[in-house]
């Protein structure tokens, strides 16, 4: 019961850093990690929620009575409800701050040189790339690729691109339109560089 209990209380921050999880590129997180995001995401979100509602919480914890020996947790609906909102601004405040490069502050602030996000690729995909943005790529044998950009992978490990409109680049610098709606370069294609151009 009182370990049903203890998981009642941490859910608003295992929520919160689930759809963290989804809405935001992370790097790689042990368990231990995700139950310590967890943790301070509940402990952000009950924090918020006292301030909110002057003390209250959404419980009521009942000393047991003789000779009950057990203690109970009553829960109000109102305070629920609240609660979830307080959880779902908290994520998708969690999400902003990772994609947006939160850390900004901080290296405006000369505290830290690291941005938010997970890696290069990222930051230079996230910032620069635009939507159908013209990149051309060059792989490992030589050839290019020049083409509309429109999906690209999370992880730099991965490194996988998907090029819409796509053409190989000759020697002679002539475009050669590639057959089909467009062409999927995964990490086996070797990608050497991929240059962003103006549209």
């Amino acid at each position: 019961m009182v370990a049903l209990e203890i998981l009642l209380i941490l859910l608003p921050g295992f929520a919160a850093a689930y759809v963290v999880q989804l809405l935001a590129l992370r790097g790689s997180q042990t368990d231990l990690d995700k139950v310590i995001e967890a943790c301070l995401y509940s402990f952000l979100i009950y924090a918020t929620f006292v301030l909110f509602t002057h003390g209250a919480l959404p419980f009521d914890v009942i000393p047991p009575k003789p000779p009950a020996t057990d203690t109970l947790i009553q829960w109000h609906s109102r305070r629920l409800a609240g609660l979830a909102v307080i959880t779902f601004v908290v994520s998708i405040a969690g999400a902003l701050y990772i994609n947006r490069d939160g850390n900004w502050l901080f290296r405006k602030l000369k505290i830290t040189e690291r941005t938010s996000r997970r890696s290069v690729w990222n930051d230079i995909f996230q910032r620069e790339a635009k939507e159908l943005q013209v990149v051309q790529v060059e792989l490992g044998d030589g050839r290019s690729i020049l083409g509309l950009l429109t999906y690209y992978s999370d992880a730099a490990e991965e490194c996988s691109l998907y090029i819409e409109q796509a053409s190989w680049v000759g020697e002679d610098g002539v475009p050669v339109p590639i057959p089909g709606p467009g062409i999927l370069l995964t990490k086996n294609a070797n990608i050497q560089s991929i240059s962003l151009l103006d549209n």
